[in-house]
């Protein structure tokens, strides 16, 4: 039976989204599967510490990540453990330099807000850091830390910067792991911008309570 830490990254200031508390109350209450969350000071960390205390426990089968401002669907946790793969992940709005776009890449872009979802499950090059089932052995074959950001400069002094999500699905795949996701597993991410579906289209409206 699998044995499931959600982790949720907070900042020091221990604030969470309501929706995003009841969501992982809610599985929580499911058998095998406990709450937990780190607050530090930036997300890599927090996910990193997340995912190396759950492991202490080797009962742990699998870490899910739910960020502080994101609201999966009820029942994604069963849904993404259905699938028996060692990284899968649902989707969710970002809000980017260039716009509104999906939180997975492929062919290393992210995801068009204006292209059609793929039909069942694809594999990306890069998720982002929400929303996403890793299993034990995926942290188990990397290095620790396993979410980090990176700054760094190439010499002619290109900003080649990336994030900790970005970190993980780098080191992820180059270990060997695929990284699939199930665009049918739209979550909200209300830090940023609020996600409904009206008519078979989505519409975007900014969340004026944060």
């Amino acid at each position: 039976m699998a044995k499931v830490i959600i982790g949720t990254p907070v900042g020091k200031d221990c604030q969470i989204d309501i929706r995003t508390a009841g969501y992982c109350h809610l599985e929580a209450q499911s058998p095998g599967v406990e709450w937990r969350y780190a607050a530090t000071r930036s997300a890599g960390s927090s996910r990193s510490q997340i995912a190396r205390l759950a492991l202490e426990d080797l009962d742990v089968t699998h870490v899910f990540t739910v960020d502080s401002d994101t609201i999966p669907p009820t029942g994604t946790l069963q849904r993404l453990l259905s699938y028996n793969l060692p990284i899968v992940a649902g989707i969710y709005p970002l809000s980017l330099e260039d716009g509104i776009k999906w939180s997975f890449m492929v062919d290393d872009e992210w995801w068009p807000m204006d292209k059609p979802l793929p039909d069942g499950l694809i594999e990306a090059t890069a998720i982002a850091g929400s929303s996403h089932l890793v299993k034990r052995e995926v942290f188990e074959s990397l290095e620790w830390p396993w979410y980090k950001g990176v700054f760094e400069f190439d010499g002619d002094g290109t900003d080649r910067s990336y994030g900790e999500d970005m970190y993980f699905s780098k080191n992820a795949r180059a270990a060997g792991w695929k990284l699939i996701v199930d665009p049918s597993v739209i979550c909200d991410h209300f830090n940023y911008v609020s996600l409904l579906s009206m008519g078979g289209k989505y519409t975007m409206v900014y969340d004026n309570n944060r």
